[in-house]
């Protein structure tokens, strides 16, 4: 992978065979090797509808990336950089959150349960209103519910 300073820029090509290798292995083939993603620039890359379920994204820059539908079930996103994700419709149950930052990311019908509250920061995040259960549980509900848009299923 190139590497532009703090995060390695993976190519087209690079990526592609990433996401072929995971494919492969959500399948059990043995050829097939889990997606490690950690502390890549996948700045404004395009992975809609991509069926991420575990990949390692640990300290990844996602800023813009298009992940509308995209299964992240179960992805190690702790201290990703989730700013401005498109992520409607994504799956992000079981994901680890920790410590990534979700501002200005739109998740409206996303899935996801108690994991929200370990993300780092949720300012300026758009939601679909089912989200609320889970959101008053942050501690910093208080402080960032009027930059939150609650968008009605």
């Amino acid at each position: 992978m190139q590497n532009h300073g703090r995060w390695a820029k993976p190519t087209q090509e690079e990526l592609d065979q990433i996401l072929a290798n995971h494919a492969l292995w959500l399948d059990n083939d043995p050829a097939g090797e889990r997606a490690d993603l950690s502390y890549t620039n996948l700045y404004r890359a395009n992975l809609r509808r991509a069926d991420l379920t575990g990949a390692n994204f640990t300290g990844a820059n996602l800023t813009y990336t298009n992940l509308t539908d995209a299964n992240l079930h179960r992805a190690n996103l702790i201290g990703a950089d989730l700013s401005g994700v498109w992520l409607s419709g994504g799956d992000l149950t079981g994901a680890w959150l920790s410590g990534g930052d979700l501002t200005g990311a739109i998740l409206t019908d996303a899935k996801f349960g108690l994991n929200i509250i370990d993300a780092k920061t949720i300012k300026y995040t758009a939601f679909s209103q089912d989200a609320l259960i889970w959101l008053i549980l942050r501690k910093d509900w208080a402080k960032v519910k009027d930059t939150v848009t609650i968008v009605n299923n």
